[in-house]
């Protein structure tokens, strides 16, 4: 009774979002309990040991003994309110448990600056996930780890380059809140993305300091446009290298706001599930149009009357196909 009572509590205080706002892992403030059940998994030398330990190091050892009793994926820790001091900061991280075993790390409402921001930066890992909300950063910010945790949260990202944006590698989801990016910067961004022989990201949001125009980006590219409900504009693209895993790009924009996503070939209807079931051929889809597209040019290009009738020949059965799949054409675009 007594460690399930304890083990509940604990996963609490771990988990729940209401215990999200403490500051510190208070051991004293804990319930009877709970310190007994932390003290007992403790051998005689850490129970002495502890009294003479600092917080950080009980907080440490508390953790180390609620993980082997139940499964920890990874901690959170949540900066609120109160702005830690960069001895505060130094002293957590130069603790091997936290330092190890931290796996999302968010600042929210604190007064920051660039002493604090790197020293979380300067532990840059692409299996942890880095955010920071409701936060003024340094307008003149800069960091060669900025963009290097799996998932990344900038709410003021005013400070936030095209030339950073561009570094950008094999991360799972990036976001921009505010920017000064214009559009102009935006439509170049996206262009260099559907580009890039590496993968970059799965997941990109950018707020622009504008209202985003499009125009022209996809003049030269084959796209199947995703009919949703104005004003948002969907479209969906292959990358041009043929190396990366994540092929499938779909760009959806509304105003001043664009989120970019690449999926593996045939993931897409995976991720979205029945939801998006009409998504699930969509890879397969893009392929007969960028076929579609190169017989059209090469029936441009022939004088050969033979040839010109085997094109379109193949060109018809390549309509065929894809009208079966559920795409109409509007204005002469590809529309599903």
């Amino acid at each position: 009774m007594l460690s399930t009572l304890a083990l509940k509590y604990c996963h609490q205080i771990l988990f729940d979002l209401e215990f999200l706002i403490r500051k510190e892992f208070k051991f004293k403030k804990l319930p009877t309990i709970v310190r007994m059940l932390i003290i007992q998994l403790m051998d005689p030398a850490e129970r002495l040991h502890y009294n003479k330990a600092t917080l950080i190091e009980n907080t440490a050892l508390a953790i180390n003994k609620m993980s082997g009793v139940f499964n920890m994926d990874g901690l959170e820790m949540v900066f609120t309110k109160v702005t830690p001091s960069l001895i505060r900061l130094k002293n957590i991280f130069s603790n091997d448990t936290f330092e190890s075993s931290w796996l999302k790390i968010t600042l929210h409402e604190i007064v920051l600056n660039s002493e604090i921001v790197n020293i979380f930066l300067n532990m840059a890992d692409r299996r942890k996930e880095f955010y920071i909300f409701d936060c003024d950063m340094p307008l003149d910010f800069k960091h060669e780890n900025a963009f290097k945790f799996g998932t990344i949260c900038y709410f003021d990202a005013r400070w936030v380059t095209l030339s950073d944006m561009l570094n950008i590698r094999a991360v799972e989801n990036v976001t921009l809140g505010e920017t000064t990016l214009t559009s102009i910067e935006v439509r170049y961004f996206i262009s260099r993305w559907i580009n890039c022989p590496r993968d970059m990201f799965k997941s990109m949001t950018i707020t622009a300091m504008e209202i985003i125009q499009l125009g022209g980006l996809f003049n030269k590219l084959v796209v199947l446009e995703h009919d949703m409900n104005p004003p948002n504009i969907g479209y969906f693209t292959l990358a041009k290298s043929t190396s990366r895993a994540h092929k499938l790009l779909f760009i959806d924009y509304t105003l001043n706001a664009v989120v970019l996503s690449a999926w593996k070939p045939y993931d897409n209807a995976d991720r979205y599930g029945n939801i998006k079931e009409k998504f699930k051929n969509v890879y397969e889809i893009m392929e007969l149009l960028e076929k579609e597209k190169t017989l059209e040019n090469e029936l441009e290009e022939s004088r050969d009357v033979t040839k010109q009738r085997e094109y379109r020949d193949q060109i018809q059965e390549l309509e065929r196909k894809i009208h079966e799949l559920g795409v109409v054409y509007r204005d002469g675009r590809a529309t599903i």
